[in-house]
Formats: structure tokens, C-alpha cells, sequence
């Protein structure tokens, strides 16, 4: 069976990498909505990866929606990871794609007690990714890039998704390691392992700090004597408020003393892709969830942009889902959809680029072709460097990646000293 891809336009991504996908979807489904973890609704936060059941109503709503957007929108890559409700939303992609895929033969994963399936799509027409290195929620728990967890989370995922191989298999948050040595000297050489047996096609990672991806790539590089990851998945980099995945020269790359993280990654042949184009519900009418590391003037420089929108009768999400999408350098970018109707706002914004050729155009030139008068009129407004909403932002544009990761570590120190924590 050909997957319909009618509604939603795919783009060009890697013709030299054989590794990756040929073509994307121009929007991913980003996976993390199909568990309590970023919004917890009546019924949905006793869910665990223990409790979690085909049954449930809200997994039977999830499923529908992902196979919603794959059968009938073209949204053909599912973004996913073990951290995501902790196990819930591997477990819930996995029941979901027992109703799309057809059954095949040479499954490959012979330790997966194969579950039936009973759709019709070939599993090379769908790309499923996942991740490794973050997983539960207790703080002394919650990260772990040893060799042999990595190994077996990717085990583990393969069986909660019922697939014989990843298609890119991701390294999450590294950031949060406890250095840069137990990612050379474990967790990489385990993700390689794991491409040696055929249990993933290709290798990423995906963080908030770009500086700290760079100085992974360039000593993974190093080490191994050759390029080790295929993709970097960005998140809020590219956005309204913080483009600089294109606009800060602060990384060495060949050929050039200083380089934007995009430049670095073409230079390296390391294909980019980008996440929360809503900046994790900054750029949204109902604002962030309380826990959003933004500092307060980025966040009350959004409810600005918010506002301008709304008087002159723009959506804020939509204009920025618009704007992260006509980037050419980036194929796809992950969009989180809780239910048909977001996945059907998400597909109908992204079939205004259908006519859009990414390879004869400018950012702004493409932004002429799908945006309305108004709208353009609107994003101008929020784009302007001298009253715009983020004209006087500096620093604050985006939050500290590293100091997040400081203050994480902190805890950990304080937790491990209480004296609960000391007793056998």
C-alpha cells in the first residue's frame, strides 16, 4: 500500500545519507502528548507504563489521533522517547502502529514477542524515532547513559513499539550528563552496538544547549575517527523569539573560523530537524506551563506578541507553526498533537506550503507565498527590531541550557543526602 500523502507536503531531506530518510513530512508528530507528561487531563494522570491498557479512554483518543494523522493527513513520522509519561507514550505509539502496520516477514528483533498487527501499511512507509539517556521521573533515576541501560532501553523500546529497528535512534538531553567522558566512553559506542545489530538505521541527538551538541559532534568525531550521529534535532531555536540555530557565529567549523550550529551541521553533513515551534507554550494564547525555564521577560514578551495577534484577529500559534515551517534549511519540525482536531489544524497549516519550492527561496520569500495579507502585516509587527515585542530582548531571548542542568544536578546532590536516601 502507497501512504496517501495528500494533505501534507513532504520535503527533500537526505539524498546523500543512506542512513536517513529520503523525504519527511514537512510536520512530525512529536509523541510526548500521548501520556500526562506535559498536560495532565481528568482521567489521564493515573496512567503508568504498569497501568496503561489498549482500554483506557484516553489511549483509545491517543490512538485515534496518531492513526488519524498517519492515515489520513500523511503525518508519517512519530517522534517518541522512554522519558515521555515514562514508558506511556512508547506503549501507546506501539498499540497504535499494531493497527497501521501490515505484518512482514524477517522481523528481525527475535526477542520481541511479536504482537499481531492489523493494518496495511508497509513499516518502511512510516519513520519512528526514539530516544536513550533520560527515563524516569525520580530525580536520582531520571538519567542514565551507561552502556548497559542503553542497551537495554533500546531492547525495551522496540518491544513497547513492536518494531524491528528505529529508524533514528536518538541521544536525549546530554546536556544533563555527568560529562562528556561516560558519553565517548558508553553511551555513544552502546548507540553504535545497537546500529551494528540492526536495531536502528541511523543516529541523533536532540538537546537545548547548542554549544553542547557542537562540542559532542566535533569529539564524538574525533574519538571515532569519523562522523558517529547522522542527525541533530533542535528545540526552540527556531521559533519567533530565538533564531539562533541561524544567526549566532560562535561555533569552528571547516573551512571557517566561526559558524552558526545550522552551518556546522551542513559543513559536517549532519542533517538538521526542529522541534516546539510553539517554544513549549510561550507562543500560545494560554501561555507556559509553570514549570518553563524561560526567564520572566521572555515570557512576558510573548503574552505581548499574544496580544498584538489578538487585536488584529491572528492566531499566535498558527503565525509561529507558519514561521518555524518556512525555514528551508529544515526538512521537519515536530509538533506536539493531543487529538484529531490539533492534528488537523497542524496538516491544514502545513498544506499552505504545498506549492512551495524550499530550494529556490528565502525564508521571507516563502512567508509571501503562505501568509495572508493580515498576517503578514501581523508577523512584521512581532518581527520588528526596533518595537517589536522581542526588539529588547538580549540575553533573555532564551533560557541557560547548562544552568538548568547545574541546578538539576544540585538536587540530585541534596536528595542523596537526605537520610532516606543513605539508608540500605
Amino acid at each position: 500500500m502507497v501512504l496517501d500523502i495528500h494533505y501534507i507536503p513532504q520535503r527533500s531531506y537526505s539524498e546523500q545519507n543512506a542512513n536517513l530518510p529520503r523525504h519527511l513530512p514537512i510536520v512530525g508528530l512529536g509523541c510526548s502528548s500521548f501520556s500526562s507528561f506535559f498536560s495532565s487531563e481528568e482521567g489521564n494522570d493515573e496512567l503508568t507504563v504498569d497501568t496503561v491498557s489498549r482500554e483506557h479512554p484516553a489511549v483509545i483518543r491517543w490512538v485515534e489521533t496518531i492513526r488519524h494523522a498517519v492515515l489520513h493527513r500523511g503525518i508519517n513520522l512519530l517522534d517518541t522517547a522512554p522519558w515521555y509519561g515514562h514508558g506511556v507514550s512508547e506503549t501507546v505509539v506501539g498499540y497504535a502502529l499494531d493497527t497501521i502496520l501490515c505484518d512482514d516477514e524477517g522481523y528481525r528483533y527475535d526477542k520481541v514477542q511479536k504482537r499481531k498487527r492489523t493494518g496495511s501499511l508497509d513499516r518502511s512507509e512510516l519513520i519512528i524515532n526514539t530516544k536513550v539517556g533520560r527515563y524516569e521521573a525520580d530525580p536520582l533515576k531520571q538519567f542514565d547513559f551507561s552502556y548497559e541501560t542503553t542497551i537495554n532501553s533500546v531492547q525495551r523500546s522496540l518491544e513497547r513499539l513492536n518494531c524491528d529497528y528505529i529508524d533514528v535512534l536518538q541521544l536525549h538531553d546530554p546536556e544533563f550528563a555527568p560529562s562528556i567522558s561516560i558519553l565517548l566512553n558508553e553511551t555513544i559506542p552502546a548507540l553504535l552496538e545497537c546500529k551494528r545489530r540492526g536495531w536502528t538505521r541511523a543516529l541523533g541527538l536532540t538537546g537545548y544547549p547548542l554549544e553542547v551538541q557542537q562540542e559532542i559532534l566535533v569529539k564524538a568525531e574525533r574519538e571515532f575517527g569519523r562522523n558517529v550521529f547522522d542527525q541533530s534535532l533542535v528545540y526552540c531555536h527556531n521559533n519567533l523569539h530565538d533564531n539562533s540555530l541561524f544567526s549566532e557565529f560562535c561555533f569552528a567549523s571547516r573551512g571557517s573560523p566561526t559558524d552558526t550550529f545550522a552551518g556546522f551541521c551542513q559543513h559536517s553533513n549532519i542533517h538538521l530537524m526542529a522541534a516546539a515551534p510553539l517554544s513549549m507554550g510561550l507562543l500560545t494564547h494560554s501561555g507556559p506551563p509553570n514549570w518553563h525555564p524561560a526567564p520572566l521577560e521572555l515570557k512576558e514578551a510573548c503574552v505581548e506578541a499574544s496580544k498584538i495577534c489578538q487585536s488584529e484577529g491572528v492566531d499566535v500559534s498558527s503565525l509561529a507553526i507558519i514561521y518555524s515551517l518556512s525555514h528551508p534549511s529544515i526538512g521537519c519540525t515536530l509538533l506536539g498533537m493531543k487529538d484529531e482536531e490539533e492534528v488537523d489544524v497542524a496538516a491544514d497549516l502545513a498544506s499552505r506550503f504545498s506549492a512551495v519550492d524550499f530550494n529556490n527561496g528565502s525564508q521571507d520569500s516563502i512567508l509571501d507565498q503562505v501568509l495572508t495579507p493580515k498576517e503578514r502585516q501581523v508577523l512584521d509587527k512581532l518581527l520588528d527590531k526596533t518595537h517589536g515585542p522581542f526588539s529588547q530582548l538580549k540575553e533573555d531571548y532564551r533560557w541557560d541550557g547548562r544552568k538548568e542542568a547545574t541546578n538539576f544536578w544540585a538536587l540530585v546532590d541534596d536528595l542523596k543526602r537526605e537520610p532516606c536516601n543513605n539508608q540500605s
